[in-house]
């Protein structure tokens, strides 16, 4: 048997097959994992309670910095370790682990991996054969379906938490995914069964919950690639053929820097940094376009999507772009700026309040109406 404790590292008892059938080792391992379980809800739920009532953020935390390290690890390697008969899948220590990181996860979080912990919880909370009935007729829940539940909740309270953690944590995870799916008929990898094609449905959920929060719009909007390339990957592309991204995913139109065109199959998105970010679904391909010197307000294509119109509220700055291919459509598509136009100064009351935000609406192929939120209405011709 391993050693319980280290100040450096966290160990499980593991019971080896000779000592399954001694009282001392038994009892060992569970008093361990006992151990663990309430040191978690000591940390998860009297910090929680203490930073309610006000105290500050340099008080210690109640279980002691070590402990709190050390319980962290064993919360992470509760939910993650692989199923076994010392520690099968659905058990309720491995249910009240999963719980208890979601809840004390602004505690926790320094001290975890935090990308694995993320894709085991929703490596849980979608697996394919649970089924989680309708309390509203009192139906039992299964073990599985327990497990998938509370996985569900544990996902949406670290996200509520720390909304760029999961959003930035969650498109690293895609954006290796995408390498690997280049490369998959090489290297021989079936990806229907990875984590992050089985878990499509419950990432936008989650991602719907976090724009729908006012606390964590702000966050979004400055993580607002992110945010498309998450979107991008869990919806179906084929939809996208026909009908827009934000008929596809009602939510996204809350961002009125973000702009797709069906006709021509391409996604424009504006940034904090200035920048726009193309993307080109008929190709595959994404493009960072300079743009602005400030965060880009608004953006959007004119129907046939051979012209775009972005906006930055900050640098009072509008300007058109034209998006040109080679011969027949082929080649790299090359967008440069056609026209500018120096805007009005928005009021600092409308800057401050992210939740009203000037948009832009094309009246005819070359005609735009800048709308600020103050019922103002300027034209603009390409």
């Amino acid at each position: 048997m391993t050693k319980v404790f280290r100040p450096d590292e966290i160990e499980f008892w593991e019971l080896r097959p000779e000592d399954e059938g001694d009282p001392s080792a038994v009892a060992a391992r569970r008093n361990q994992t006992t151990a663990v379980i309430l040191c978690g809800v000591l940390g998860a739920l009297f910090d929680l309670e203490q930073e309610r009532s006000g105290g500050s953020n340099a008080d210690p935390p109640a279980l002691g910095t070590v402990l709190v390290r050390l319980t962290a690890k064993a919360l992470m390697y509760l939910v993650l370790a692989p199923s076994s008969d010392t520690m099968p899948s659905h058990t309720p220590l491995r249910r009240a682990a999963i719980d208890l990181i979601g809840r004390g996860f602004t505690l926790w979080e320094p001290h975890l991996e935090v990308s694995k912990v993320l894709l085991g919880l929703l490596d849980t909370s979608s697996e394919a054969d649970r089924w989680v009935p309708s309390q509203r007729y009192g139906l039992p829940l299964t073990p599985v379906a327990d497990c998938c539940r509370t996985a569900r909740h544990a996902l949406a309270a670290i996200a509520r938490a720390r909304p760029g953690v999961f959003v930035t944590s969650v498109a690293k995870e895609i954006a290796r995914y995408n390498t690997l799916a280049t490369n998959a008929q090489t290297l021989n990898v079936n990806l229907t069964t990875h984590v992050l094609t089985r878990s499509k449905a419950e990432i936008l959920h989650v991602v719907e919950q976090l724009i729908g929060l006012d606390a964590a719009l702000q966050e979004m909007r400055d993580l607002l690639t992110d945010v498309v390339d998450i979107v991008l990957h869990c919806v179906d592309h084929n939809h996208l053929k026909q009908r827009p991204l934000y008929e596809v995913f009602p939510p996204i139109q809350t961002f009125n820097q973000v702009s797709h065109c069906t006709a021509t199959r391409r996604i424009a998105v504006g940034t904090k940094q200035g920048s726009m970010v193309m993307y080109e679904l008929r190709a595959s391909r994404v493009q960072h376009i300079p743009a602005h010197q400030a965060p880009v307000t608004a953006l959007a294509f004119n129907p046939d999507g051979k012209n775009l119109v972005t906006y930055s509220a900050n640098e009072n700055k509008l300007s058109f772009w034209q998006t040109s291919t080679g011969m027949f459509g082929l080649g790299q598509a090359v967008t440069r700026c056609t026209k500018s136009y120096t805007t009005t100064p928005v009021p600092l009351v409308v800057k401050w309040n992210p939740l009203r935000s000037p948009r832009l609406v094309w009246v005819s192929a070359r005609t735009v109406t800048l709308l600020l939120p103050d019922g103002t209405e300027t034209r603009f011709n390409c």
